[in-house]
């Protein structure tokens, strides 16, 4: 919602058409903007996940960008990227994890960085722990909520499972 009404504004004055597609959009709604995606009608889509469903098709993808990309499986990504005749793709992320890195060394991806935080704005830390260190993980874990701050840890998903 943040980046949609943002993003909207910003090009409201060139004539530019924005629409919103997540889980909740009402089906009336989502019907229209897959037939005005698929017609080229709108010209940017802003959406969770439910870009990624089967329904959805695009006139022309040109350019994706994944915001919060370690929130999306490869296939996920894959499947969204699809959709277009080789997009062009900017994937984003504030915690960069070792799949992420490794794609700059060894797939077709180069790494940007930004190096400076927003005027106010603490650093964030982040650690790289293996399974031998659970203990001492666990142990920062508990001080850090004790203190009153919030944990977001990210875990490699290799494939779908039950557990």
């Amino acid at each position: 919602n943040q980046h949609y009404h943002k993003i909207s504004a910003m090009l409201e004055d060139f004539g530019v058409r924005v629409a919103l597609l997540t889980g909740s959009t009402k089906t009336m709604e989502r019907r229209e903007i897959y037939k005005e995606l698929a017609d080229g009608s709108i010209n940017v889509v802003i959406g969770t996940h439910a870009l990624i469903q089967e329904q959805v098709a695009f006139k022309k993808l040109g350019l994706v960008i994944i915001d919060e990309q370690h929130r999306f499986g490869v296939v996920q990504r894959l499947s969204l990227i699809n959709k277009g005749d080789r997009p062009d793709i900017l994937s984003m992320t504030a915690t960069p994890i070792p799949r992420s890195l490794a794609l700059t060394v060894y797939g077709d991806t180069a790494l940007s960085e930004i190096r400076h935080l927003p005027a106010g704005r603490k650093p964030i830390k982040s650690y790289w722990k293996t399974s031998s260190q659970l203990d001492e993980v666990y142990s920062l874990m508990r001080q850090q909520l004790a203190e009153g701050f919030q944990i977001y840890a990210v875990t490699p998903l290799i494939s779908e499972s039950e557990t």
